[in-house]
Order: structure tokens, then C-alpha cells, then sequence
């Protein structure tokens, strides 16, 4: 699947602690893109649990849990269509639970 970022994640992942943002690429590798590339965005399979990947209430926005402690890490992202009609993950914020302020 491709992704983009958005401005806000850029800025939000320079201010990331280098060992946050390793812990956050880790993840990525080791659970989140092997979910994706097993369907997990149709529900079968479904996501791993530890990631606690969820659609945030009324919105299109989901949220994964990267870290659970030392750091508090959650990511936020949407999916949206592409040029070509396929479907692009947009990563929207990274940081603590405040992200959700401003998801």
C-alpha cells in the first residue's frame, strides 16, 4: 500500500525522540504493514490487538497504539484514494494521547 504524510505528522515526528521514532518504525515493520498486507483494512484478518487499531467515533481517521509506555505512542491516519483510483494511507499526527486534540 502507499502512503503520504501530512505536515503535521512531519512536524510531529522531528519532534519525536529518535528512540521513539525507532520504536515507531519497529512496529511498522514487525505488525502494522504485515496486517495491511493480510487483508487487515477488510476486517479479515482482523487487526492485530496490539496495535489497538480503531476508527475514532465519527470520523474516517483510525488510530494505532504504537507504544503502550515509555513513550505513550499513537499515530493517527486516514485512507483516500489515489490518481490512479487505489487507495493511499495518509498518516495524519504522531505523539502522545494528546494527539487527539487535533487528530
Amino acid at each position: 500500500m502507499r502512503y503520504t504524510t501530512s505536515s503535521s505528522f512531519a512536524r510531529d515526528v522531528r519532534r519525536l525522540p529518535r528512540d521513539h521514532q525507532q520504536a515507531f518504525l519497529k512496529t511498522l515493520r514487525e505488525h502494522f504493514l504485515p496486517a495491511i498486507e493480510g487483508g487487515a483494512f477488510t476486517g479479515s484478518p482482523p487487526w492485530p490487538t496490539r496495535l489497538r487499531v480503531h476508527r475514532l467515533t465519527g470520523t474516517a481517521i483510525y488510530s494505532l497504539t504504537w507504544s503502550f509506555a515509555g513513550p505513550d505512542g499513537r499515530a493517527t491516519f486516514h485512507l483516500e484514494a489515489g490518481p490512479d483510483g487505489a487507495p493511499v494511507l495518509v498518516w495524519r499526527r504522531i505523539g502522545t494521547h494528546a494527539i487527539y486534540d487535533q487528530p
